[in-house]
């Protein structure tokens, strides 16, 4: 389905703002986590891996939380995404089609899930499915956001994926468009959890190759450093988590 257009969102958006800056001095107080984790995780160089990243924002349904605006994740420099082997999809083909139809096959390398709140509309800890897909070149992920309640959403956006060096190895930068963050006017999203999982295979001269795969043996600390940066809308400040991925020799 195409994303939502809503006449005199801003409007509505700038009253909601203010009504938000007189009350939520409370809402700064959520709490945060972010867990990385690879399946298998041990094996020799060039194994393939399933990876997982999982975040909560908030403790409970019905606390006040931030609207996220831009999710940055670091992932450990231990192995390397083969999306430059793999078909793609774009958000516009997804957005213009109103479905998956016009995505290449095999271009889709994950999955996810997220419980949110919509205060506004008096609903708490509803689902949204995310699907995920190699974009163009390897160099960006396809995200692709639906639900069901308390409207329809149903939107695709562009993640840039770059190659990094040191601490790091890669850098995804997830910007969460405007229609994303209010799904109606005056309701705001305001995510509780993430799940997320990649894991794909594709084949070139009779060769299966997977998404991800490890560059090293597992190291002498058994891990590897992965962070994220969480941006908000409007008041909140941006928060910074680390974690380390297990594994084993």
């Amino acid at each position: 389905m195409l994303p939502i257009s809503r006449p005199g969102r801003k409007l509505a958006a700038a009253a909601a703002t203010a009504l938000l800056l007189a009350t939520a001095p409370a809402a700064l107080a959520a709490e945060y986590d972010f867990s990385s984790s690879i399946s298998p995780n041990k094996g020799p160089i060039g194994s393939p891996i399933n990876l997982k990243v999982d975040f909560r924002f908030g403790a409970d349904p019905g606390r006040e939380a931030g609207i996220l605006s831009k999710v940055d994740v670091w992932f450990p420099p231990n192995a390397r995404h083969n999306g430059a082997l793999f078909p793609s999809c774009t958000p516009e083909v997804i957005n213009a089609r109103r479905s998956f139809a016009g995505c290449a096959r095999g271009s889709q390398i994950g999955t996810g899930r997220i419980m949110a709140d919509v205060p506004a509309a008096d609903v708490f800890n509803v689902p949204a499915r995310l699907t995920f897909f190699n974009g163009p070149g390897g160099k960006s992920l396809t995200i692709h956001a639906y639900a069901e309640n308390p409207v329809l959403v149903s939107q695709a956006f562009k993640a840039p994926l770059t190659r990094t060096s040191g601490r790091y190895g890669y850098h995804l930068v997830a910007p969460i468009p405007d229609t994303l963050q209010e799904i109606a006017d005056g309701w705001f999203v305001q995510v509780r959890t993430m799940r997320t999982s990649i894991s794909a295979w594709t084949t070139r001269g009779g060769r299966r190759i997977p998404f991800i795969q490890s560059t090293t043996v597992c190291p002498r600390s058994l891990g590897v450093p992965s962070a994220s940066r969480i941006e908000f809308a409007r008041e909140y400040a941006p928060v910074d988590l680390t974690t380390t991925i297990r594994c084993r020799r």
